[in-house]
């Protein structure tokens, strides 16, 4: 069989109709966001969770209530959730929103967070987790975050679903006191994937999921959690989060879908071209 490559610059116009097709058929609506500026927790987070494994597929983990201590407070003058929690061996801690979210055509779970530091004595395992539960039944979830290993000595991107029981993790060297973006990802038609990102938007890391939106059919739920993997003893793990956000993304319009079939058409006719 013949290989045909196809040049890049081929493939960066159709790209970019398409981005600008989807960009233009479709407008993003903002279903919820909480920028924590107090002085007291949003009444529709709630410290009521189901025991379930963390990210990196670690074992079930207890889930023991609020966080042992959190706080308003204001880093680099943003205002953010303070959490700092002390637990033992697969526990966790946190609180599930009790707002049932529908996005027929996908959506986007997003919190801005900062590391502070990293260490044994501050802050180890899965210092921050955002997890999405089916609105009917919490057995199925999907859950992602960072995860200070070997008491912050080894640090990883960690994101896993029990919907198609499939964990993973991969190592990323986190600094202290910087700023990350950590998204869960539902596009129109295409599997879900978790999203490690910069302060500036760049992509740092990434891991599909396996899945679509579909499989919330009956709505979901938001978690934001702590959680400690088996460290042998009871340690503490603290993070500031800035703002958790859920945007709905709608299902691309005919316009859309007629501009994304122009630039598949371009490309064959491109290709034929070449290699006639």
């Amino acid at each position: 069989m013949k290989t045909i490559n196809i040049p890049r610059s081929i493939i960066s116009a159709s790209l970019g109709v398409t981005l600008l097709a989807t960009t233009a058929g479709a407008a993003q609506t903002t279903l919820f966001f909480d920028d924590f500026n107090g002085p007291t927790l949003n009444s529709t987070w709630q410290a009521s969770m189901p025991t379930f494994n963390q990210a990196n597929g670690g074992e079930s983990t207890t889930y023991l209530g609020a966080p042992t201590s959190y706080s308003f407070q204001n880093l680099g003058g943003s205002s953010v959730l303070n959490m700092d929690s002390t637990m033992s061996d697969q526990q966790r801690t946190g609180w599930m929103n009790n707002t049932v979210f529908t996005a027929p055509g996908g959506f986007i779970y997003e919190a801005r967070f900062n590391t502070l530091t990293l260490a044994k004595t501050n802050s180890i395992d899965a210092f921050v987790e955002l997890s999405l539960f089916d609105a009917a039944n919490h057995s199925l979830y999907d859950i992602a975050s960072p995860f200070a290993g070997s008491y912050a000595e080894h640090t990883s991107f960690a994101a896993g679903s029990s919907i198609n029981n499939s964990y993973n993790s991969q190592a990323y060297a986190f600094q202290n006191n910087t700023w990350y973006d950590l998204l869960v990802e539902a596009l129109p038609g295409q599997n879900m994937q978790v999203l490690l990102e910069d302060d500036g938007g760049d992509i740092l890391a990434s891991q599909t999921l396996g899945h679509t939106a579909n499989v919330y059919n009956s709505g979901f739920q938001i978690g934001l959690s702590q959680a400690l993997g088996n460290p042998q003893g009871t340690f503490s793990t603290e993070v500031d989060v800035d703002y958790v956000k859920v945007i709905a993304v709608p299902e691309p319009s005919s316009i859309t879908l007629a501009l994304i079939g122009f630039a598949s058409i371009f490309i064959v006719a491109k290709m034929r071209r070449m290699h006639a």
